[in-house]
């Protein structure tokens, strides 16, 4: 479920983003896989998923500002 959410999300994020933070991309991908597979009744699991969403939030901040960046250069 978690992993399909950062999929999704991801894949919408632009081809240059997704290349420079791709290593980054992919591990919180695994963990969230991992995640998944042991279910929300798997001990730590609160733990796991709020530090997955913390790295998933710094993601979100450098491509928002990568787009920031490209629209002041366009302009």
């Amino acid at each position: 479920m978690l992993k399909q959410e950062l999929q999704e999300l991801f894949d919408a994020m632009p081809k240059i983003v997704q290349e420079k933070l791709g290593p980054v991309m992919d591990n919180l991908l695994e963990r969230a896989g991992d995640l998944d597979a042991d279910g929300p009744d798997a001990p730590g699991y609160d733990e796991e998923y709020e530090l997955i969403r913390k790295e998933v939030n710094k993601v979100k901040y450098l491509n928002d500002q990568w787009q920031i960046m490209n629209a002041q250069k366009n302009n």
